[in-house]
């Protein structure tokens, strides 16, 4: 009998945390579950702390691959998956025991509901809480999500948990991204199938300071792409959306270049082009910067 639940779990060089991540599925109260780690390519111990788990009684499948990405791991963790719903978790990420009980309870009690998520708890290194984040919203999400003045899915790549009908329909993760994935990722979503936020934290996402988010050419490059490709998929219900859209976009960019890497000829440059798409942007740069 296949299990109703299959968690994708890509790795890239987290021997320090593999172990943790593994043990919070396994600690799971609901357990009809099987575990589909892609090791993308490890070049430290991550291989090694994964195969002492195949010995246990556990329902863990193993991908040892070359390094090709983690958008590239996730799809290959979809196309092996056999459950019912795919979950996703990132490997330095950990779930509450309760994570995975509460969002199948919703997906099993609410048919025209195909995916869900939850809010998300900030913790450190060490995985201490540190407080709850941002919290999500199921309302209006492919326009909240390209507008990006708010929170919309908390951390898909450790949250989110989708029917398997719509993998076979269709969404995947583009390889072009890598830490704008996930939001291209909810974007596709978010177009087709309804989704329900659970309001409670049920997961802890790990703060590290070499966390992918914080590399601003990456993003830069990632969510950029995004946009282009949701132009050219025509996501946006109006023009002058898309302005509104793409001017935040730009001013995201630019502040993050200005208050993470100090370089305030690239923030500025980014920030122009925010008030250029949007002129109206001008007084709330003007608030923020002064």
């Amino acid at each position: 009998m296949n299990p109703k639940v299959s968690v994708v779990i890509p790795a890239y060089n987290v021997e320090k945390y593999i172990d943790y991540t593994i043990q919070s599925v396994v600690d799971q109260t609901y357990k009809n579950w099987e575990i589909i780690i892609i090791n993308d390519g490890s070049k430290d111990n991550t291989g090694a702390k994964i195969e002492a788990w195949l010995d246990k009684d556990f329902d863990i499948k193993y991908f040892p691959i070359k390094n090709g990405g983690v958008s590239n791991a996730r799809n290959i963790g979809i196309e092996n998956a056999t459950g019912d719903y795919i979950a996703f978790l990132d490997s330095d990420d950990v779930w509450k025991k309760d994570n995975l009980s509460k969002k199948v309870d919703v997906l099993d009690k609410h048919q025209e509901i195909d995916w869900t998520f939850s809010d998300m708890i900030n913790a450190d290194e060490f995985m201490n809480d540190i407080g709850l984040a941002e919290t999500g919203t199921d309302e209006d999400m492919l326009n909240n999500i390209l507008a990006w003045e708010r929170e919309v899915v908390p951390g898909p790549a450790s949250n989110v948990i989708v029917r398997r009908k719509c993998f076979d329909e269709g969404i995947k993760y583009d390889v072009q991204f890598s830490t704008a994935a996930d939001q291209d990722f909810c974007l596709q979503l978010s177009k087709n199938y309804k989704a329900k936020r659970i309001n409670e934290g049920l997961w802890s996402y790990r703060i590290i300071g070499t966390s992918m988010s914080r590399n601003i050419t990456v993003m830069e490059k990632d969510h950029i792409g995004v946009y282009q490709k949701a132009k050219r998929n025509g996501l946006f219900h109006s023009k002058s959306f898309e302005k509104k859209c793409f001017s935040n976009l730009y001013y995201i960019i630019g502040m993050s270049w200005i208050i993470n890497e100090k370089s305030y000829l690239r923030g500025t440059k980014f920030l122009l082009k925010s008030i250029m798409t949007e002129p109206s942007r001008f007084f709330k740069i003007l608030k923020k910067l002064f």
